[in-house]
């Protein structure tokens, strides 16, 4: 098969041929069509998550990539060879999904509807699984009630600006000015500039930063009470933990590391009502997966950035 090798010394990759995984018990076999870039993907190909890269290496030379849309190939207890498929695998300990064919534990994968194309389903996967653990488990919100997301214009900001309108919150969304109109489409009231998220008299029930580069003690003074700021950066800001308990206001931390059939059918059920709509930046092949991960990591970019296998 294809599939795509990092030169951690170089930063760059390369497409290499490697054999085809075998699954063992309760794994299934997936011939990947589509695949997603992370921000770890990036970090990996300039030399990070060390010890996790040294794991990955036993079982081949694909180390990047962990959400994905195909077909299963082989058979398991639910999924049957030929049906088309979403899921992810684990971010912590892999197998990677940058590549034509990877195996997957079967209750990390659900089938996927006909008229849900592989593209948008690849778009949804992580990302949209993000928004949906902080509005529907961390913070759902009420009609009228205020949320701002900074980093609105990437993929879980997108995803979440769509949800939180969805449920009739008023969204601010912090992005470039660029982006306004686009995310005003999208379900933003109104859109801020990076530099000045925060208005006099700003009282938000949630804030939700998801490019994780903020911290509580700045959204502390504009939550309402009882109001909860989320990051998608849970080692940036410890000691916002601390602050949040003596506050009344409350703080989290999100990673998505792994998901489930459950929290796959909800992704699909909220597609099917129109909640959430995949948000596709950009589509590139394999072979040129480093301007894939050159534009996730660039600002501008509207949504996710995908790789077509």
């Amino acid at each position: 098969m294809r599939a795509l090798a990092v030169d951690v010394t170089a930063a760059r990759t390369q497409v290499v041929e490697a054999p085809v995984p075998v699954p063992a018990p309760g794994q299934i076999l997936i011939e990947v069509r589509v695949s997603a870039v992370n921000e770890m993907d990036v970090q990996v190909r300039a030399g990070g998550w060390a010890r996790q890269v040294s794991a990955f290496r036993k079982a081949g030379p694909v180390l990047t990539g962990f959400e994905f849309a195909g077909v299963a190939r082989s058979d398991g207890e639910r999924i049957a060879a030929g049906q088309r498929i979403i899921g992810y695998s684990p971010v912590p300990d892999g197998p990677r999904t940058h590549a034509q064919f990877a195996i997957i534990d079967e209750r990390y994968v659900e089938p996927i509807p006909d008229d849900l194309n592989d593209e948008d389903a690849a778009a949804l996967v992580v990302m949209g699984l993000t928004a949906i653990e902080v509005l529907e488990r961390i913070r759902p919100l009420q009609p009228d009630q205020r949320t701002l997301v900074i980093g609105a214009a990437g993929g879980v900001g997108i995803y979440s600006v769509q949800l939180a309108a969805s449920q009739g919150a008023v969204v601010s969304a912090v992005a470039g000015g660029d982006n306004a109109a686009w995310l005003a489409g999208q379900g933003a009231a109104d859109v801020r500039p990076r530099e000045a998220p925060y208005r006099a008299g700003d009282r938000f029930d949630l804030v939700l930063d998801a490019a994780g580069k903020s911290s509580f003690a700045q959204a502390a003074p504009h939550l309402a009470r009882g109001g909860t700021y989320v990051s998608t950066n849970p080692t940036g800001d410890l000691g916002g933990f601390v602050r949040a308990a003596l506050s009344g206001k409350r703080a989290g931390w999100l990673m998505m590391l792994r998901t489930d059939p459950e929290r796959l059918r909800r992704l699909i059920a909220l597609w099917r009502a129109g909640a959430l709509k995949p948000a596709i930046d950009s589509v590139y092949a394999l072979e040129d997966a480093d301007a894939a991960f050159d534009r996730f990591a660039a600002r501008g970019k509207r949504g996710r950035v995908l790789l077509k296998l």
